[in-house]
Order: structure tokens, then sequence, then C-alpha cells
């Protein structure tokens, strides 16, 4: 006897809805985009970083425009050597407090001594003045350089992860006359677009890139009246005891403002044993702790050192720990108050792990860590991964800083760049090493469980449906 044949009416035959039809599109696309992810990772991380790439160079420009990069002396000095009678231009920038007090280099005296020492004559060594703020007003000044109508060709340099945003502001300022500015990417020796994720400084590199270029595409930022800081002042106010305010308590005006003031969990410094001075913004935060410690708020200031960067191990700069003790000297703290730790660091995490150097053998000392008040967050983070629940009874100070504040630091480009990088790093740290990880773990868990809860309720109304229709169809007499 021959089986009945189901027809497409019959109850039996089970059909896929549009709505399943496309659940399971989407399920194996997804599938599919990890796969891909999984195996081709490689060639996606690579052009991402190619994304940030840009090369117009011209091939006989006129003039090189140093902007940054690294071996950026050493390209000028070859390009003087195979191009016949290249200009080198160099923008003033304005001095920060380290080059006025002698204590960094000043930039436009290296910049001659640099390519003197490599061949480059003086006349053609140009130096752009103005004092620029920012790369912004540095554009400006060789937009004024330019000769009005004249066929001139500029090749800036530029590093590589940088030269897309530069691009943008190229267009920006100099508007019709941009093709005469073409831009020579300069890849950095310890990573490049073909390993940038295998290190740290690759993966700050390329995400700093990012995020300058998205903020070069919506917004250009003025820069804002310089924050004064003097550290004069901050010390006597410390000896008197009188409030050192942030601002982190102030009425936020904005929810901008309400963001750079979260990122700020700083204290008001008190009696402490040792100061660990986080590495950056050497223009103020040296003496923030110098100021801590001629107080009488402190014994000691840890500082630890860094890996050499480029610039360092081309003798163009001195090590950040060393810029930092000159910097605290200067203030009259004595050498046997401040200590290099021996841990080479990369990153506040490990500037944390460097620190157990001396804190681990001072389970009671009381500890103050000194940094700019939008890092202050990060910094907690970064101790409590290392140091867990007594991070939590160390100091955290803010020190100001000169370019921006909490109240207007989205309408200056380095404000933007740092407070949106910043939230970023604290997005990745909070999943890295605090309870991001477990809070999305069990988001995950519920999301399963929600789907799988919804899936079950579905089938068995389906069946129900199915039953309900069978049985129908067998009360229809033949």
């Amino acid at each position: 006897m021959a089986s009945p044949r189901h027809t497409k009416s019959d109850p039996m035959t089970p059909s896929l809805s549009p709505r399943r039809r496309r659940r399971r599109w989407i399920r194996w696309s997804l599938l599919a985009l990890f796969t891909a992810i999984l195996l081709f990772h490689v060639p996606i991380l690579r052009g991402i970083g190619r994304l940030l790439i840009v090369e117009t160079a011209h091939s006989h420009p006129d003039a090189l425009f140093m902007m940054s990069g690294d071996g950026a002396y050493n390209y000028a000095a070859n390009a003087v050597r195979n191009i016949p009678g290249p200009l080198i231009l160099k923008p003033e920038m304005s001095k920060t407090r380290l080059e006025e007090l002698g204590i960094a280099p000043d930039r436009i005296a290296e910049f001659h001594r640099e390519l003197a020492r490599r061949g480059v004559p003086d006349g053609q060594r140009i130096v752009l003045q103005g004092e620029a703020r920012n790369q912004w007003e540095a554009l400006e000044l060789l937009d004024r350089w330019l000769v009005p109508g004249s066929p001139q060709q500029v090749t800036a340099l530029c590093d590589e992860f940088q030269t897309r945003r530069l691009k943008i502001m190229v267009d920006a300022v100099l508007k019709t006359r941009a093709p005469q500015l073409g831009i020579q990417p300069l890849t950095d020796r310890r990573f490049d677009a073909t390993n940038w994720w295998k290190s740290r400084g690759g993966i700050r590199a390329v995400v700093l890139g990012g995020v300058s270029l998205a903020i070069a595409s919506i917004h250009r930022g003025s820069p804002a009246q310089p924050t004064p800081f003097d550290p004069e002042e901050y010390e006597t106010a410390l000896k008197a005891g009188r409030a050192v305010d942030s601002g982190r308590n102030a009425m936020s005006a904005s929810w901008l403002e309400s963001v750079a003031r979260w990122l700020d969990i700083g204290q008001m410094p008190t009696k402490v044993d040792h100061v660990v001075l986080l590495p950056g913004d050497e223009d103020v935060r040296p003496f923030v702790a110098a100021a801590l410690v001629n107080a009488g708020l402190a014994d000691d200031i840890l500082l630890p050192r860094n890996h050499a960067s480029p610039s360092v191990e081309d003798g163009l700069a001195s090590p950040v720990h060393e810029i930092a003790a000159k910097a605290i000297s200067r203030r009259g703290v004595s050498l046997d108050r401040f200590q290099v730790l021996s841990m080479k660091s990369d990153g506040t995490i490990e500037d944390a792990m460097a620190a157990r150097e001396v804190l681990d053998q001072e389970p009671d000392a009381r500890v103050a860590v000194v940094t700019s008040f939008y890092h202050t967050r990060r910094a907690r983070m970064s101790f409590r991964a290392i140091y867990g629940p007594r991070a939590d009874q160390f100091l955290y100070v803010s020190a100001p800083v000169v370019d921006f504040n909490a109240a207007n630091w989205w309408k200056t480009d380095t404000g933007m760049q740092l407070i949106v990088t910043e939230l970023v790093k604290v997005a990745i740290y909070w999943v890295s090493y605090g309870p991001g990880r477990y809070w999305l773990l069990s988001g995950l868990v519920l999301l399963i469980a929600a789907w799988r809860w919804r899936r079950t309720i579905r089938r068995r109304r389906k069946r129900e449906e199915l039953a309900k229709s069978v049985t129908a169809a067998a009360a229809v007499p033949a």
C-alpha cells in the first residue's frame, strides 16, 4: 500500500516561516563571520592598520615639512643628499615648561643640531616662526609660508598611523592648495601595519590614530588658553593646608563636563610615606610630586622607569624618569628622597607592578599616586589589579593639565584626543583587569538562557498548535 503523499496544505508537513528563515540566515551569517575572523584575523588586522595610512609624497619636493615620526631627521638628510636643494621646514611650537627651564631640549635647537650633524647646510634649514600650539596651527604656518599662486611642492613627514588624520587636516587648512602638500609616512622601528597588534605600543598607536582620525573628521578644536599652573603657588597652598581642588566636586554645566569629572577620582593630599609618580605630562606631574615632599606630606618619590622610545635610543631625548628626576631636583628635593625603580614598564599596569619593588616590603605603607586628573580612575583600576583591596587605601592625587580642563576639554584638539582615548582605555581595562569580564560573561549567560527559554516556549506553542490542527483534521468526516 502506497504511503500517503503530504501536500502543502497537510498540517503534518512542517514548513519554515519567514521569521524562522530570517533567524536561521542570521545564525549562519554570524557563524560565517566568526569563522572568517578566526581564519583571516591577520589580514583583517593588517587592513585596520593600513586604513590609517596615507602616502602621497612628491617625488621631487621643493621642501620637506617636519611634523613627527621615527627617523625624521635621517629621512630629511637622505632626501637632501638625493634631491638637489630641498628646504627642510620646521614649525615653531610653543615652548613647554621643561624647555623654558632647560630640562628638556629646545626643539628648534635640536632641529638645527641634528640636521647640521647630518650634513644639511644652514641655508636649507628654515624655521616657520609663530609658536604654534598644535598641528592645526603648524599647518597654518606652512600655509602662510607657501607663495600664493606658486607651484611649490612640499612633503610632510609624519608618523604613519597619523597620516590619514593629517590628510584631513591638510584638506581643511590648505583647501585648494592641499595637493601641493604630499605626505610621507614614517614607520616606527618597533612596529608597523603588519604587526602592530603584537605589542602594547603598537596597539596604543593604532587606537590613538583611530580616535584622533575620528575626531579630526568631525571636529577642529581651537587651543584653549593655557591653564596657569604655578608650582610655587601649589606648594604654598599645600604647606598652608589650603584645599588644592582640581574641580572634581564642582557642579557640571554639561554632560561633556560630567564625563571628564567622572574620570577624575582624585583626593585631597594628606600625609603618606611614598609617592608613586606615574610617567607622563612632565610639565606638571613631577612638580606636584615635589610639592607633596616639600610640604611635608610625603617622605619620598618612586619613579617608574619606562622602556626607551626611539627618540631616547637616538639620543634626541632623555628617558622620562631622568626628566622627572631633574624637574623634582629643580624644586629642591634632594636625591635621597626619590628612587628610580628597577623594573622597566610600558603602561600604567606595569608602572603599578614596578612599584611592588618597594611597596611589597612595606605592606602598611601609606601611598599616594600622582597622575593627571583624567587618568586617576584608570590608575586606580591598575593598582587594584596588582594590589587588590589594598589599592583602595591609596591616595590618588589629581595633577592639573595645562592645555585643558574638565570644563573645556571638548573645545580643544588635545583634550578631545586624550579624554576620548582615556574612555576607550578605561573600557578595555574594565574588561581586562576589572569586573567587566564577569559582567560580560554573566550577560552572555543570561542572554543564552533567555534565548533558550524563548525557543522552548515557542516550540511548545507550535506543538500545541500542531496537535490542535491534527485533532481538528481528524474530527472532519471523510
